[in-house]
């Protein structure tokens, strides 16, 4: 059917926003509807959300849907219940999603006023209706990110139909709070638009978190994870409203701060302008009924262990300590907490600790022989029976140590770690006897500090040292002393271990802990790995790829660029070389992917060298790296920081040769497999193919002379489902008549494969 659109004029004169609606009456007298899904109005793709641009690609478009109702305006009109059940006084407020409950499948109904009776408040939960309206933003200009809604046709006589009854809500997807924002936004923390957007307008659930702080009088709460990543409550359901007191549900009050919740269910919207957030809303959940929230008693929170000796000999009864309260800040509630211990695997043995000042709680676990492994763990019980552990999750880590002739130990001793933790088993200790020599110095992996649109970023300078080669062989020297040390230079240094953001390292105090022994020592070789040992998505502590942390690694085989621009977590934010801005942060970290077809992650800010991925905005003299290059190899120190495992390249000679492949997203939604004619054709010396892979495939793409003589490859590599354009430049070639081919295979084996003809005239 046709689209029409609204013209801006009419629109500024006919739309009121504020009352957070539209007052459509006698405007869609004239319109046609488009049938289209609530994918269409919502879908985004990454690089637009990542830049803050989440409004619907058919803004001022007028359509027709098919939805689920999640919320209706009243509580059940199906049931004689008419009060309202979301708020506005002079509006009503639906929210629906697609049928089939699939993601991008979110969309709110917004009637602006009262008055017209399009029966949109006489729909119930669970009803599926046809409804037709123009889709808009809120708000309108002015801001980031908005919610997308869809504003009701009210022309005279028009009624939503009804297509089934009263029915249930859609299951709830199961999402986390840093799907949404990552850490404590406002303070400190970003909004998470890629993980988000595809929720906006869906009923979700989130289980086993806190009430954090709110902000303003619309999300007086927060829910926070464990991570302290914070997602705002919403009060737009009159179920869980305090004013007006004439329009609230029942007698309702806030939860306190630190309260435990079991889980949490409701709908993703953006929340509103309060002053705090600026231009930039982040996102927040609204429970509609009382069965979306259950609460629960909080436990307690363990916190700052500790042990003495830090390296335990044959001799030492060891002390640990830990502190314990609860979320309320009230000692007494803690009735009992116990440390649980076993050596060498055998059964775990426990006591109560006691408790001789304050919130600090202690105890003694016996004597074991020399090189006995000890595993531990707390347990805090509240007088309600709400337990708390540390670590959290017992079966994936304990506390350990072995027992030592002496507190002289090598990097091995010092990084070793048998479970997920990742963690030193002599975190805290003061250790010495720690030798290797400096793969990297303070010139390699500088300190610096760069502040741009989105904030400032900044990172330690760090020495590491390695002692031959293998698992758990390198380790991180720090402070200020270790600027004598020098790559190359061979050196035993004294200090406490320390964890640092999930690395392992050295607190050196003064230069008198450090020992150079020898210069100009040849460097370890670095240990061979592919990209899918030091994979993007593994988490930190996977033994599979902890034991590298800060050796000398490299990435032997060739490797080509899948993302320019990745944020934490396994999100790519940008396909392009676009600099640092308040909406999409570049950390200069890129995702590359070799034969083995899984990403791994390099870090470009820490390094001395010329290559960038645009992060500051600088690319003068530099190499700037852009999507699909390829590169013959990359080597550096494994590090981890913000959720992910990372390669720093020191010097440009970490880097092999960089071949820019002319491959480009289109970023089309396809439906078949397709070979397109290049363009232009005939050409000299530069032409452009165009292919179609609906599915992930494996594609080969080459090119050969009329006697059917391979001439080049263009494409042999992993790639996502979309439509792509590649550049041949036949420079070398004489003039005359080549063929292109290409070849794609799905995971499930189908296989597509054409060939065409091109000319090519100089």
């Amino acid at each position: 059917m046709k689209k029409t659109k609204i013209l801006i004029p009419l629109l500024v004169s006919g739309f009121l926003f504020f009352t957070f609606g539209f007052n459509l009456y006698q405007l869609f007298s004239s319109l046609t509807w488009q049938d289209v899904t609530i994918q269409q109005i919502q879908y985004k793709p990454d690089d637009s959300l990542a830049v803050g641009r989440d409004a619907s690609p058919m803004l001022n478009d007028s359509v027709q849907i098919i939805c689920r109702v999640v919320a209706p305006p009243r509580v059940s009109p199906a049931h004689n219940d008419f009060r309202t059940l979301l708020r506005g006084s002079n509006s009503w407020t639906c929210y629906a999603q697609d049928t089939a409950n699939n993601v991008w499948g979110g969309i709110v109904i917004r009637q602006g006023s009262r008055g017209p009776t399009t029966g949109i408040d006489l729909i119930d939960t669970g009803a599926i209706i046809k409804v037709r309206g123009i889709v808009q933003e809120f708000p309108p200009t002015g801001y980031s990110n908005s919610l997308t809604q869809l504003a009701l046709d009210t022309t005279q006589g028009y009624t939503i139909q009804i297509l089934s009854g009263e029915s249930n809500r859609p299951v709830p997807k199961l999402v986390n709070v840093s799907d949404f924002a990552i850490g404590d936004y406002p303070n400190g923390g970003q909004i998470n638009y890629i993980g988000g957007e595809k929720y906006e307008g869906m009923y979700v659930e989130i289980r086993n978190v806190y009430v954090g702080l709110g902000v303003g009088n619309r999300q007086p709460w927060s829910v926070v994870d464990s991570l302290g990543n914070k997602l705002y409550f919403r009060d737009f359901s009159n179920f869980f409203s305090t004013s007006p007191v004439g329009d609230t549900l029942r007698q309702w009050t806030h939860p306190l701060t630190g309260t435990y919740i079991n889980y949490i269910r409701g709908v993703i919207i953006s929340a509103n302008n309060e002053p705090t957030f600026g231009t930039q809303l982040p996102y927040a959940i609204v429970p509609i009924y009382p069965n979306d929230l259950s609460l629960g008693n909080a436990p307690p929170i363990i916190s700052a262990p500790t042990r003495t000796p830090g390296v335990p000999t044959p001799t030492d009864s060891v002390q640990v300590s830990c502190t314990v309260t609860d979320p309320n800040l009230n000692p007494l509630s803690v009735s009992e907490v116990r440390v649980f211990w076993r050596a060498n695997g055998g059964p775990f043995s426990s006591k109560i600790m006691a408790n001789p000042s304050g919130n600090i709680y202690s105890a003694k676990m016996p004597p074991y022989p020399l090189n006995t492994f000890v595993e531990y763990f707390f347990k805090a019980t509240d007088n309600f029976g709400a337990i708390k552990y540390l670590p959290s999750d017992t079966a994936k880590s304990k506390l350990f140590y072995i027992v030592k002739a002496s507190d002289s130990l090598s990097i091995q001793e010092v990084q070793w770690c048998p479970n997920l933790g990742g963690r030193s088993g002599f975190e805290g200790a003061f250790v010495r006897g720690i030798e290797g020599i400096c793969t990297a110095d303070t010139s390699d992996i500088r300190a610096f500090s760069f502040s741009g649109q989105g904030g400032t970023q900044s990172s330690p300078r760090r020495v590491i040292i390695q002692n031959g080669t293998g698992p758990f062989s390198g380790i991180w020297i720090y402070n200020n002393a270790t600027d004598i040390v020098h790559r190359g230079d061979r050196v035993r240094v004294r200090g406490i271990v320390e964890e640092s953001n999930g690395v392992t390292r050295i607190n050196v105090a003064s230069p008198s802990d450090i020992t150079i022994i020898s210069n100009n020592n040849p460097l370890p070789s670095p240990q061979i790995l592919t990209t899918s040992v030091i994979a993007n998505n593994k988490l930190d502590g996977d033994t599979t790829v902890e034991k590298w942390e800060s050796v000398f690694v490299r990435l032997d085989s060739p490797v080509w660029i899948t993302c320019i621009n990745a944020s934490s977590g396994i999100t790519c934010t940008s396909r392009e070389p676009l600099p640092d801005t308040a909406f999409r942060r570049n950390y200069g970290e890129i995702l590359v992917r070799d034969y083995s077809l899984i990403d791994a992650r390099i870090e470009l800010q820490d390094g001395n060298h010329t290559f960038t991925n645009n992060w500051d905005g600088d690319t003068v003299g530099k190499t700037l790296l852009t999507q699909n290059d390829s590169i013959t190899f990359i080597q550096g120190i494994l590090y981890y920081s913000y959720g992910n495992y990372k390669l720093v390249p020191r010097r440009n000679f970490d880097f092999g040769t960089v071949i820019p492949v002319g491959i480009y997203n289109n970023y089309e939604i396809v439906k078949s497999f397709n070979l397109y004619q290049n363009y232009p054709n005939p050409f000299n010396p530069v032409t452009n193919i165009k292919f179609t892979i609906p599915q992930n495939s494996y594609v080969v793409m080459k090119i050969y002379d009329i006697l059917g003589r391979e001439i080049q490859t263009l494409v042999n590599r992993q790639m996502e489902a979309g439509s792509y354009t590649v550049q041949f430049n036949a420079m070398s070639l004489s003039s005359g008549v080549y063929f292109y081919r290409v070849e794609a295979v799905t995971s499930q084996g189908q296989r597509f494969q054409d060939i065409k003809r091109m000319m090519l005239i100089k």
